[in-house]
């Protein structure tokens, strides 16, 4: 199969458009702010559309890759892809297309997540929001120190650059609980919201939903369309979430490849 390296972004729109809250995150990096990390392949069908598309991301010490298909190609797609990727990498899927990906790239342990996406019409605002800073450059210290008790998160200090990181600080001025994006896009009108934790200490004191409140009210400022990914059998959080709005728009695995 044919595998191309596709650059027309008005074709990578109109494909990524046809469900924007499914391929928020794609969507998002079109934008001007994060497209030079960003690697476009594709495959097509007989008409000479889009069938298959997948986005690897460079800009964070993991690479991401987004997948996007299922058509009966697809795997034959993600086979011709190999020659396209690092050695390691992190993966995004829909759960109908998990199945063929680790057919394709023997992953093991992948999670079970759910895509929540909110409209600012279904917007629900916390009535009042105290004790939340935004956070900048100055506040890396401070945010690293805090992410490290999260290996596994997705956060560059080069995303503080969007002014849409929020957090709540202790009473020594350390960190305690912190909200930001992952990507946002004024021109294509989406947003993906993520990096939230709360300090193990900290946990069960409504500091997320804090944060969370601040961030969305100054998001909802730039985009109409929110998204967020969550570990599907996290309940908590995803309370929290409906309780802004949020709705599930549907189930996707995640997961790394450490060496292919």
């Amino acid at each position: 199969m044919a595998v191309e390296q596709i650059k027309d972004q008005a074709e990578l729109r109109d494909f990524l458009t046809r469900d924007k809250l499914a391929n928020a995150y794609l969507l998002g990096n079109l934008d001007a702010a994060f497209l030079p990390f960003c690697h476009w392949y594709g495959s097509r069908d007989a008409a000479g559309n889009i069938a298959s598309l997948a986005l690897l991301y460079t800009g964070l010490s993991l690479p991401l890759l987004f997948m996007v298909g299922g058509g009966p190609d697809f795997q034959e797609f993600l086979e011709s892809l190999k020659e396209h990727l690092p050695a390691r990498f992190h993966f995004h899927v829909l759960e109908p297309h998990i199945g063929i990906v680790q057919d394709a790239f023997g992953c093991s342990d992948p999670m079970r997540m759910q895509r929540m996406g909110l409209e600012k019409v279904d917007y629900k605002p916390l009535d009042s929001i105290e004790g939340v800073v935004r956070l900048g450059h100055r506040d890396t210290a401070a945010i690293m120190a805090l992410y490290a008790h999260y290996p596994d998160n997705f956060f560059a200090p080069s995303q503080l650059e969007t002014g849409l990181y929020f957090g709540v600080r202790g009473e020594d001025d350390s960190l305690l609980s912190i909200a930001g994006v992952h990507v946002v896009s004024v021109e294509y009108d989406v947003g993906v919201i993520g990096n939230l934790v709360t300090h193990p200490s900290a946990r069960g004191k409504g500091l997320a939903t804090l944060c969370t409140g601040q961030l969305l009210n100054e998001l909802f400022q730039r985009v109409s369309l929110v998204a967020l990914n969550v570990q599907d059998d996290n309940q908590p959080a995803i309370k929290m979430y409906a309780n802004f709005g949020f709705r599930q728009n549907n189930i996707f695995w995640e997961g790394r490849i450490a060496d292919l």
